[in-house]
């Protein structure tokens, strides 16, 4: 399992390929909210099951909704499914 900072990488990549280019992935912060840079819901709910394929998971329907909130969140909560 990558570590956090490959994980961001890899949530990174995932964006570009989902949005088709990487105009959005080059003008976020890890920490940014991504629905207030300007991430739709439908490319939000894509990245998110590009992940499950990605990383080998499935969400939980309980997960907290800040973990959502940013690539760095994101980023966190996949390096912690595998501790």
């Amino acid at each position: 399992m990558p570590d956090t900072a490959e994980a961001r990488q890899r949530i990174r990549s995932l964006l570009v390929e989902l949005l088709g280019n990487d105009q959005f992935v080059s003008r976020v912060s890890d920490t940014e909210s991504l629905r207030t840079a300007g991430l739709s819901s439908h490319a939000l709910v894509g990245l998110l099951v590009a992940m499950e394929d990605a990383f080998g998971f499935e969400w939980q329907d309980d997960v907290e909704p800040e973990v959502l909130r940013s690539i760095d969140s994101l980023a966190g909560y996949v390096v912690a499914l595998r501790n």
